[in-house]
């Protein structure tokens, strides 16, 4: 009886990660896929407003050039308003990511009512790390991923 306390294994208990844990997790690998020229983990926050400021000055050089009577000029029209959405998405995922950085047990409070929501896409992400889908949908997995994400960043920040 005595060598069996002694030698009994523990039980290892699967350790459920936060709401706030799995939103970082998702937010870090968005701003991996966008920004792939960044060094290191600490200058990912550096390299994301070098390009928040190239797609600002991108975005003003459309502007102006902005003119509806010429198909060039509507040609600047479709680039400024696809440029506002990268700049906006991108500043959503940098905002989220110091948020999430920051205070994790608060964003957990107010992610309370988007925990289905985390852990379902955080589950699809598990599942497609692990080689589940299939590498041809990748492109559509991460745009999805991306927006279902955004959606849930802008609704708490």
């Amino acid at each position: 009886m005595f060598f069996h306390t002694l030698f009994k294994q523990q039980k290892e208990e699967a350790v459920e990660i936060s709401a706030a844990e799995k939103l970082l997790i998702l937010v870090r690998e968005l701003l991996n896929k966008e920004l792939p020229e960044h060094y290191a983990q600490h200058h990912i926050l550096f390299t994301a407003n070098s390009k928040l400021e190239i797609l600002n000055n991108h975005l003003k050089q459309h502007r102006k050039q902005e003119n509806h009577l010429q198909k060039i000029g509507q040609f600047h029209t479709e680039m400024y308003n696809g440029l506002r959405k990268s700049v906006s998405d991108l500043q959503s995922l940098v905002d989220g990511y110091m948020e999430l950085s920051i205070d994790v047990n608060q964003m957990n409070h107010r992610l309370l009512f988007y925990y289905d929501q985390i852990h379902y896409i955080h589950e699809n992400y598990t599942l497609y790390m692990a080689g589940q889908f299939s590498s041809h949908s990748s492109v559509s997995f991460w745009q999805a991923v991306k927006e279902d994400v955004l959606d849930i960043l802008r609704k708490i920040l």
